[in-house]
């Protein structure tokens, strides 16, 4: 009896799948299907509605004049630059034909957190197969009834994310910080599909090149670096082991050199321990991993593939003296010269971050960051994204290494993050440093649908279901 029911619910949840490819049936799991491009389809269109209906009419506080007049001249914002950015907002500038300048900078800010939020449902909606397959979780569902709950989930979740006070708030003026959440979320997004078939290595050259893209336009998102190592180790040892040894060196290195104070001319006790702790924790994790397994370099060229779409993304730096070149009105920093270069990608004219260096300001901080994640994600979501972890014990050995990669990501986007902003107690610091929480949010709505998906499917099941004879 026991056998007939489990093949019963091996047979519900397999009807549900893609059939693309019978002889794979791990490539079949990992290929969105047409529910999950749905998913995305609904939430992107819903939320860009949403966003354009509450868009800001013209120039508004802080830097959206600035942007907007660069965006317009494909110039040189404020540093660092901003190149993607820029290059991304003039197009829209010259596809919308109508309206002020300001307004449609303002447009291309919905577009992108629109589609990231059209990604989250993507990846919620993928998820709620690749993690629970195997629970007998979705069993007592018919094919119509688990294609209905994963496309709702992920609509609910991606479009709990789009209002959340963290990414409105940006995605209806001209800004810069959408188009970084939509870079951060193809990022996650390429991984989470490399994940669910490691074989196709190419997935995860373009998470890369997305994190590469991402640092032109957030540098302050270098923290999720040592999270994407951790990721793929966790996906793939080997791979993950030689990662340790290109990408993060030269990524910690090269980027945060001034900044970030991580190779400091006056003192080590100036350096910024806790990202320069961070990633020698994961390079101590890549040399233990070569010790274990015996071997390294067993995945260079995948390794080495991953570095160069990490630097193809940053080259796009280069764009800055090129256009400063052309005199725009807007051409901050002269960086045509080297000096002047190098004085806006590496933010020259900002303080060096000081990272929290107290435990006991740090525990403030992760209270006063918990407040202000329940005002503006909602605590209700917030306890629905807990659910998730109660299953991890139950999920599938690949849906916990994937599952897995997102804490380490929230870990760095969230705990890192602060440490790394060290915003003062008061209140109106912390209204400003919302604005580097929106990839943590990210994370938390895939959650929190994960975590509908885990609360439709209970709902739905028989309370006492007849067994056969």
């Amino acid at each position: 009896m026991a056998d007939e029911i489990q093949n019963a619910e091996a047979g519900a949840v397999a009807s549900s799948m893609p059939t693309g490819d019978a002889r794979d049936p791990t490539q079949s799991m990992a290929r969105f299907d047409r529910v999950d491009w749905l998913a995305f389809a609904a939430t992107t269109l819903l939320a860009l509605v949403g966003y354009l209906l509450t868009l800001a009419p013209n120039v508004t506080l802080e830097f959206s004049g600035i942007t907007a007049t660069g965006a317009y001249y494909a110039g040189v914002p404020h540093p660092p630059g901003y190149p993607v950015w820029t290059l991304y907002s003039w197009c829209f500038t010259k596809l919308l034909p109508f309206s002020n300048i300001a307004w449609r900078v303002a447009v291309g800010s919905a577009v992108a957190s629109a589609l990231a939020c059209g990604f989250v449902a993507l990846m919620i909606s993928r998820g709620g197969l690749a993690l629970f397959k195997d629970m007998g979780l979705l069993a007592n569902l018919n094919p119509p009834q688990l294609c209905c709950l994963r496309l709702v989930c992920g609509v609910v979740a991606g479009l709990v994310l789009a209002f959340s006070g963290a990414v409105w708030r940006y995605a209806v003026i001209a800004e810069s910080r959408p188009l970084s959440l939509l870079l951060f979320v193809v990022m996650v997004c390429l991984f989470f599909r490399w994940s669910l078939a490691i074989a196709k290595k190419r997935y995860l050259a373009g998470a890369f090149f997305a994190f590469g893209l991402l640092l032109t336009n957030s540098q302050e998102l270098l923290v999720a670096l040592p999270a994407l190592i951790v990721a793929v180790m966790l996906a793939d040892v080997r791979l993950g082991r030689d990662l340790c040894f290109l990408p993060l060196p030269l990524a910690v290195l090269a980027t945060s050199a001034n900044q970030y104070n991580i190779v400091c001319k006056a003192s080590l006790t100036e350096a910024n321990w806790p990202l320069l702790g961070t990633a020698l924790v994961v390079l101590l994790a890549g040399i233990s991993l070569a010790i274990i397994t015996r071997r390294i370099g067993t995945e260079w060229q995948a390794a080495l593939g991953c570095s160069l779409a990490m630097l193809m993304g940053l080259a796009f730096y280069l764009y800055v003296p090129l256009t400063s070149m052309t005199t725009p009105p807007v051409n901050w920093g002269y960086p045509r010269t080297t000096e002047g270069f190098l004085h806006v990608i590496s933010r020259g004219q900002y303080e060096r971050v000081s990272p929290t260096d107290d435990l006991g300001r740090f525990v403030g901080q992760v209270r006063e960051s918990t407040k202000m994640t329940g005002k503006r994600f909602g605590w209700l979501y917030l306890a629905i994204a807990i659910i998730p972890f109660g299953f991890i014990g139950r999920m599938t050995s690949q849906g916990r290494r994937l599952f897995g990669g997102l804490v380490a990501f929230w870990i760095s986007v969230t705990l890192l993050m602060l440490i790394e902003i060290n915003p003062p107690p008061d209140r109106q610091a912390w209204e400003m440093a919302g604005q580097y929480f929106a990839a943590s949010y990210a994370i938390l709505a895939v959650w929190f649908g994960l975590g509908l998906i885990i609360v439709g499917a209970k709902l739905t099941s028989p309370r006492n279901p007849v067994l056969p004879d």
